[in-house]
């Protein structure tokens, strides 16, 4: 999985109107860029995927509005 393919995934996860691949979902939370919350197991970027994401992804933090 390269870099491109890991903010993709990451992107997939935070964004409702992208569609999420389960397989590539998976490999994230072996790479430590996703963990499982809740009880349901829906998954939520680390602080490492944040970073990895980096101005492609701030605009889905809510502590930057």
């Amino acid at each position: 999985m390269t870099e491109a393919e890991r903010i993709a995934a990451l992107l997939d996860i935070v964004d409702a109107d992208r569609t999420q691949d389960a397989g590539a979902s998976a490999q994230l939370v072996v790479f430590g860029l996703a963990e499982k919350f809740g009880k349901s197991g829906k998954l939520r970027p680390t602080n490492a995927g944040w970073n990895l994401m980096g101005q492609q992804g701030r605009v889905f933090r809510t502590e930057y509005g």
